[in-house]
């Protein structure tokens, strides 16, 4: 019974997420349901949840090239007003308010680094791996409206992201009865010893 007591609650509990570390994904720029351009991540990176973190602290900066347009570059963060990243599990979902997550764009027309800023965010969904802690498909698409700086090309159109990785979770306190009931059981415990029973 006592084992039972310390056993952490199942993993099909609801879990607070505190980073995603993503291996691997992709950024589309799309019109409707067309994709125009489309890039995979390359390199690791990591979203921090519960603060918010400066260049380049996400990954490296992404490039996507426009057909007959050029290469754009995004260099990723996460910044106010929007609020700080989130994220929890609840058995094979995850999901993450990524709403804070904006770009630093530079490319055609656009000014050198640090470039427009331009905010990218949005909910993300995915599925989750309780046993691995593995996250896939952790998806959410950004349309982009009329932003001062920003190329009449992107207006209208769809950032999609999608990011596969890892997701560090909480620790699970133990709960406040549980260790009342394993306090009580110590002390009867010490009783039985004191009087030879």
């Amino acid at each position: 019974m006592l084992t039972a007591l310390l056993v952490l609650p199942g993993k099909s509990e609801a879990m607070t997420v505190t980073d995603l570390d993503f291996t691997s994904g992709s950024i589309k720029l799309k019109l409707g349901t067309t994709t125009l351009a489309t890039a995979n991540f390359t390199q690791n990176g990591q979203i921090v949840m519960g603060q918010y973190q400066p260049l380049p602290n996400i990954i490296a900066p992404v490039s996507l090239t426009v057909p007959l347009v050029g290469t754009y570059t995004f260099s990723l963060f996460t910044s106010g007003p929007n609020p700080v990243p989130t994220g929890s599990t609840s058995g094979s979902t995850i999901s993450a308010d990524l709403t804070a997550l904006s770009a630093g764009l530079t490319g055609p027309g656009l000014p050198a680094a640090p470039g427009v800023a331009v905010n990218i965010g949005g909910t993300a969904t995915g599925t989750f791996n309780e046993l691995t802690e593995a996250f896939t498909g952790l998806k959410w698409s950004r349309t982009l409206g009329s932003i001062a700086g920003l190329p009449t090309l992107f207006h209208g159109k769809t950032l999609e992201f999608t990011l596969n990785g890892t997701a560090q979770l909480a620790a699970v306190p133990l709960p406040g009865a549980a260790l009342l009931f394993l306090s009580g059981l110590s002390g009867l415990a010490m009783v039985r010893k004191r009087f030879g029973r």
